[in-house]
């Protein structure tokens, strides 16, 4: 992790970044297994210094805090890509019920003390989840997969979809190409709004 002053966004590469890198190979390819793999491999890196990095960051996870508030009510809600549990706590206090997931073992086990969670290890690619059945999916700075979002998603259900520091996240997806892939896995017309907060931005996605 590189050292950055907490009141400025970091520059972490981003248009560089291995994992901007591997999500727009993703994009392109979701079958592409040697992206997934870097992927996991360069955030299992990450894992034992993540905490610590983003605790420095001011407001890392307010972009989900303030979406969550344009968000319709959801009786549970998913997060995916959770991490160690950064925005966990923002979804706790807005929604009953959370289910809080990752791939990533060494990330997903060193997730902050959040009661009430029930946290598993899953793959955005193949989540456990029936579809059609999610009111409200979650997540900052994480990997977009469109097909499984809009497999498992509700009818009438949505996606907030958040980062830390905009086009300087390395995972980032303009707000425009992720409405686009979603009406693409999911015909029908989906809404979209969003703004930036602090050094983040959300975006709130509602399917047909």
């Amino acid at each position: 992790m590189t050292d950055v002053d907490p009141n400025q966004p970091p520059d972490l590469h981003a248009d560089t970044h291995p994992s901007r890198y591997f999500q727009e190979r993703l994009l392109d390819d979701p079958t592409d297994a040697d992206a997934w793999q870097g992927l996991h491999i360069s955030y299992a890196d990450m894992a034992a210094e993540w905490r610590e990095f983003t605790d420095a960051q001011t407001g890392y996870a307010g972009s989900v805090r303030a979406g969550l508030r344009h968000a319709e009510p959801a009786e549970w809600a998913v997060e995916i890509c959770c991490g160690t549990g950064e925005a966990t706590p923002h979804l706790v206090a807005a929604v009953p019920r959370v289910l809080s997931c990752d791939l990533n073992l060494p990330m997903l086990t060193r997730h902050a003390p959040v009661p009430g969670v029930l946290w598993f290890a899953a793959d955005v690619r193949q989540l456990p989840l029936g579809t059609g059945t999610v009111p409200l999916i979650v997540s900052l700075n994480g990997v977009f997969n469109p097909s499984e979002i809009a497999r498992v998603l509700r009818p009438g259900g949505q996606v907030l979809w958040c980062t830390s520091f905009r086009e300087g996240t390395p995972l980032y997806v303009h707000p425009d190409r992720i409405h686009r892939m979603l009406g693409e896995a999911r015909s029908g017309e989906w809404s979209a709004k969003g703004e930036a907060v602090g050094h983040g931005e959300w975006s709130l996605f509602t399917a047909p």
